[in-house]
């Protein structure tokens, strides 16, 4: 059995999601490898989406916010001859000769873009591998609709289902195992024990304060509206990639115990040690941290899938959201002033919570292949 992960870059979650199903595979000896499809089209074509997906979240929230939810709420189908079609049409020819010779017998695309070039290629027979779309948010991203051909598609939940519904995908297709996330999230360490491991206060309230691995949200000034509430905590705070943001709290004063770190790779024992976690919504975090049975109070969303991502978990009572009208001090306040809060999140996490969701999609495709192989003899 042979698979191929077809990626593109727009921030770090679709390739951590590949980098967890890669390494399932190889773990059973399988042979696996990760393929960033807009890179090996063109270079120049991967710079310019990578790029445009940053600048757009940074600097163009507004506008991106607009134009999806213009794509969202249209209730008719794309046209057949969509830009989107039109383009990776022409795009697809050229992966079409990486998959003629890599011959795998298991395509999973880790995000929509990829879907959409493999869906074109099923359209006109160059593959019949068995092909999976993994959706990495809490919401069915518009452009899925243009890969109604794929034979699977992995979901974080079954509530997915009414939009697949919407869209014209065949629910039938849909595997609702969760987003595949490393497995050490699946994992858990006495909340205690993480904490001596990290030197904290053993016995203090803790939360881990998160900006993501693009280093994107406010630190600073969640930082500062923390440090003015009358209660006693301490705080792990995770800048990520953003070395400005880093130096930057790294001199602030504060009167609470703040322990400042860049990019990490022990978050999961952080999420242990951790009471709740502040971060922005994105897919795979917020599936890291409900793997953990973590509440989560949710600031900055990205326009658009993340807005989903955010409206999903409030409505399900998953998660606070912090807004200018119900601010990050106040939430925390919300949050701790009754304890039991915590233990209804958890419980309610406890539900909607999928573990080992990597492992599981391994074994389903190996089961797939190994029952179509006995077929075929």
């Amino acid at each position: 059995m042979k698979t191929l992960i077809l990626s593109i870059s727009t921030g770090q979650g679709h390739h951590a999601t590949g980098q967890a199903i890669e390494n399932e595979f190889k773990k059973r000896g399988i042979d696996c490898e990760t393929l960033d499809a807009y890179e090996y089209i063109e270079p120049i074509l991967s710079h310019l989406v990578s790029k445009g997906y940053l600048l757009s979240t940074a600097y163009a929230k507004k506008i991106s916010s607009k134009l999806y939810d213009l794509v969202v709420k249209k209730n008719k189908p794309l046209k057949r001859y969509s830009v989107p079609k039109i383009t990776n049409t022409v795009w697809a020819k050229d992966l079409k000769t990486y998959i003629e010779e890599a011959k795998p017998d298991v395509i999973i695309c880790t995000h929509v873009l990829a879907a959409i070039l493999v869906n074109i290629m099923k359209e006109k027979q160059w593959v019949d591998a068995v092909t999976v779309g993994v959706v990495t948010d809490f919401t069915l991203h518009p452009l899925w609709e243009e890969a109604r051909l794929l034979d699977y598609y992995v979901t974080p939940t079954d509530l997915l289902e009414f939009q697949m519904d919407k869209k014209g995908l065949e629910t039938g297709k849909m595997l609702p195992i969760g987003i595949p996330i490393n497995p050490k999230f699946s994992e858990h360490i006495d909340r205690l024990e993480a904490r001596a491991r990290l030197g904290l206060d053993l016995h203090k309230h803790t939360i881990l304060l998160m900006s993501g691995s693009m280093g994107y949200g406010k630190i600073d000034e969640s930082m500062e509206r923390l440090d003015r509430l009358n209660f006693d905590f301490q705080v792990l705070v995770v800048c990520g990639n953003n070395k400005r943001m880093y130096k930057k709290v790294k001199e602030l004063t504060t009167q609470k115990r703040f322990d400042i770190y860049g990019y990490v790779n022990n978050v999961d024992v952080m999420m242990d040690a951790a009471d709740c976690i502040i971060t922005k919504p994105g897919g795979i975090t917020t599936s890291e941290a409900m793997a953990k049975g973590l509440p989560m109070i949710m600031v900055n969303p990205i326009p658009g899938h993340e807005m989903r991502n955010a409206e999903f978990m409030l409505n399900n009572g998953l998660a606070l959201y912090a807004t200018k009208s119900f601010p990050l001090d106040e939430a925390v306040f919300s949050l701790f002033q009754h304890p039991e809060r915590i233990t209804l999140l958890r419980s309610t996490i406890e539900i909607y919570a999928r573990q080992n969701s990597a492992e599981n999609l391994c074994d389903f495709l190996i089961k797939k292949h190994q029952s179509s192989d006995s077929l075929t003899r």
